[in-house]
């Protein structure tokens, strides 16, 4: 499972997979819980096995663009849209 060596499992319990989005549905949705307050948060994990069949460029395009806009969600602030509550992180 993407989830399960991925290193937001430090942080969060991850329960079951609920949905999943963008391009060839490479983001996986799970319901979780942040450990340390108990929040129930939604946990978003991109599956980079997904993109293996582009070429190393392409990928690099790939990964480049999530990372700016999980940045550009990162400094956003308002009631109506989610926010994050744990940085971008890689795992292999």
């Amino acid at each position: 499972s993407a989830v399960m060596d991925n290193p937001v499992t430090r942080e969060f319990d991850v329960g079951r997979h609920i949905a999943s989005g963008g391009n060839g549905l490479a983001w996986k949705i799970f319901n979780g819980t942040k450990k340390s307050t108990k929040q129930e948060v939604a946990v978003f994990v991109f599956d980079k096995k997904l993109i293996d069949k582009y070429q190393k460029f392409e990928k690099n395009q790939i990964i480049d663009s999530l990372k700016r806009g999980v940045q550009q969600l990162t400094r956003l602030r308002h009631p109506r849209l989610l926010t994050v509550q744990h940085p971008l992180e890689e795992s292999r």
